[in-house]
């Protein structure tokens, strides 16, 4: 955009076969002119409506940021003169005799300079490498101009598809330049301004919470008979309230301490760099899930990171999700980095030939990476972040009734997953109140099997592609929440078409056939059992920090990067100690071996602080007895007198192994590296 002194251009001869038409060869224009270069990409022709109303409203704002600079750069100098007014009495009275006064701005143009009389839009290829290619594009300009007039304003449009000459006369103002680049945006009506929340407790009653207005909000109030944490929960999911001030979360030192994980300052923030123990426990959540979702039926598939968006059908669906994505260059092409599986998933989906009789269909694929371009404001260590990993499961269902009962089955399976990380968690349900009225009794029935009360949030109608979604959000140290496992039961995407903002919108058309000839669109339910690995340990590392003065601190053993170490109390039991710690990595348990010449004491403690589940000390009596003694850390168990462990004393090594693997049954295994299996060959990455 250019803010011009009067503004002219003049057909010179065609540029393409079908040049735009337009009346007369030439337009001039006097007095101040906005002149609009706009190059149309090519996801932006998935409907101009849209995208010429974005631009429009840019323009918009562009006028105002022209006409009212003056007035803004005025109230800035009243600021600027009192500051000086207040530094001059207190230099008058012998205070801040360093402090400089402050300098007044001073406007580049006469005030009466900045205005705008009328707009001319003007096509500029030269924008964009990427331009799209349909014919539709050139009316994007004259849409343009026209809803402008509807605005009350004067605009023009200069043809598409002429060589032209133009004339400008920049005004070289402080705001006469600005470059807006506009993303589609398909976005979701306000239905959620009138959502109403309700707590389900787990005697199967349902309270009234309050409405999502701001109202509503301020003037809720949280019962007292529930428990702090979920009262904290209700304030951090409900009525978003923060705590003052930016502190750190707590993970993020923990995890640097633990070498998990930690920034790139050579990459774009929210991509982490992460260490060997770190990999370990991210691999063993991977693992461990997709163990999971198989045992219970799904098949496994796998779709590329990137995607044109050139295909409509993906465009409809990344277009809901403006503003967050990574662009991938290639030639005269470009891709967009997921953000999710679903867009090439469902592209697959709609090429197969699905029976009914197969229906329900499981495919589950790890995201391994999928991509969101978050506001720097937003990223916050592990917890939410511009890369991430996610275990993902999408079922094909007949009908709602069979969504419904796998749905049920997915809930449990999620709710296994859960448990098995140690952690604690809360339920929220989301659905429209018609489908909350047709399903309440099993909903209820699913919440109220969890023991503890849970939040459900009903729409007045469907605002999104699903009528229910589940999540199990975790709380952080501060009070924050993050959503680990979600299911959502979508109801729009397997469409040929869907009816939005007045227009036909096309879909995936994903569709199932009998063998009577019956066909129909599927149910698609969006299952994350786990949530995104990194949040899996933000979730870890912050309930450890909120509730390190309640309970023993640590890792279940199979999430424990190293589950054993071993240790002698001097140099003669050395040999045997670091025998025993290879027959343990010998049975797949993960076991270092502290050989540094400290006191046995010295190595107790660096083994609690780094919290490691079972630490067996070889002395000469164990070596006597051919037993071991050890110290089993009792993770997760309440703190009580300062006590974290349970003695073990003298016991067969056969004894050890039986006890680990027994907390280690139905897990699965990761082997340790071969340098990390002793101190004095460990790398150290900090």
């Amino acid at each position: 955009m250019i803010h011009s002194n009067g503004a002219s251009m003049k057909k010179r001869a065609p540029a393409t076969s079908k040049p735009q038409e337009f009346e007369g060869t030439e337009i001039h224009l006097d007095g101040k002119v906005l002149v609009c270069f706009i190059s149309v990409e090519d996801q932006d022709t998935f409907d101009i409506k849209i995208i010429s109303k974005q631009a429009t409203d840019e323009i918009l704002k562009g006028i105002n940021l022209i006409e009212e600079f003056p007035q803004d750069i005025a109230e800035k100098n009243k600021e600027v003169e009192k500051f000086n007014t207040g530094l001059k009495r207190a230099q008058e009275k012998g205070f801040r005799q360093s402090d400089n006064p402050r300098k007044l701005k001073e406007l580049i143009l006469d005030p009466s300079e900045y205005k705008v009389d009328r707009i001319l839009v003007y096509p500029w290829a030269h924008l964009s490498n990427y331009l799209s290619q349909e014919k539709v594009a050139s009316e994007v300009c004259p849409v343009i101009a026209k809803m402008l007039e509807d605005k009350g304003l004067e605009a023009h449009f200069s043809p598409f598809g002429w060589y032209k000459a133009f004339t400008l006369d920049c005004l070289g103002h402080e705001v006469a330049e600005m470059y807006r680049n506009i993303p589609l945006a398909l976005l979701s009506t306000e239905v959620r301004a009138k959502s109403k929340v309700y707590i389900v407790n787990s005697d199967k009653s349902v309270d009234f919470f309050c409405d999502s207005s701001e109202e509503g909000k301020k003037n809720a109030k949280i019962p007292k008979h529930y428990s702090k944490d979920f009262r904290d929960f209700i304030k951090a999911e409900v009525l978003s309230t923060r705590e003052k001030g930016k502190q750190e979360p707590a993970h993020i030192k923990m995890m640097q301490k633990f070498e998990l994980a930690d920034f790139e300052d050579a990459s774009d923030a929210g991509n982490l760099r992460w260490y060997t123990k770190g990999v370990l426990m991210k691999n063993l959540i991977r693992d461990y899930t997709e163990q999971t979702v198989v045992n219970n039926g799904a098949i496994y598939v796998d779709t590329p990171v990137m995607y044109t968006v050139k295909n409509k059908k993906l465009t409809a669906q990344t277009a809901r999700f403006p503003a967050k994505t990574y662009w991938v260059h290639s030639g005269n092409n470009r891709f967009l980095l997921r953000f999710a599986s679903d867009f090439l998933l469902f592209n697959m989906f709609s090429q197969m030939h699905i029976r009914s009789e197969q229906l329900p269909i499981r495919f589950y694929e790890y995201e391994q990476y999928a991509f969101r371009r978050e506001q720097a404001g937003e990223l916050a260590g592990l917890r939410r972040l511009r890369t991430f990993t996610m275990p993902d499961m999408h079922s094909l269902c007949k009908d709602v009734p069979q969504a419904v009962e796998e749905f049920k089955k997915q809930f449990l399976m999620s709710n296994e997953v859960l448990n098995s990380f140690g952690l604690k968690s809360f339920i929220v349900i989301r659905t429209t109140e018609e489908f909350w009225e047709k399903h309440k009794d099993w909903i209820i029935d699913i919440m109220a099997s969890q023991n503890q009360p849970g939040l459900i949030e009903l729409w007045p109608e469907r605002y999104y592609y699903f009528i229910l979604k589940y999540e199990r959000p975790v709380l952080s140290a501060q009070g924050h929440t993050a959503c680990l496992c979600t299911n959502q039961i979508d109801v729009e995407s397997a469409q040929d078409i869907i009816e939005q903002y007045g227009e036909k919108r096309q879909k995936y058309n994903i569709s199932w056939h009998s063998k009577d000839g019956e066909t129909d669109h599927p149910i698609i339910l969006h299952n994350s059992p786990s949530g995104a690995v990194e949040r899996v340990i933000w979730g870890l590392l912050e309930s450890n920090a909120r509730y390190e003065k309640d309970k023993v601190s640590g890792f279940k053993t199979w999430l424990s990067p190293v589950q054993v170490r071993v240790m002698a109390i001097t140099d003669k039991e050395a040999e045997i100690a670091e025998k025993i710690m290879e027959q343990l990595n010998a049975e797949n348990i993960r076991c270092d071996y502290d050989d540094r010449d400290e006191k046995i004491g010295k190595k107790i403690r660096s083994a609690e602080v780094e919290w490691i589940p079972y630490t067996v000390v070889i002395g000469s009596q164990e070596v006597e007895n051919n037993t071991v003694s050890v110290r089993k850390r009792l993770v997760g168990e309440p703190l009580v007198e300062g006590k974290t462990n349970e003695q073990i004393n003298d016991i067969p090594l056969p004894k050890l192994f039986e006890i680990i693997k027994q907390d280690l049954k139905g897990y699965p295994h990761r082997t340790l590296p071969i340098p990390f299996r002793k101190f004095s060959t460990r790398i150290n990455f900090r």
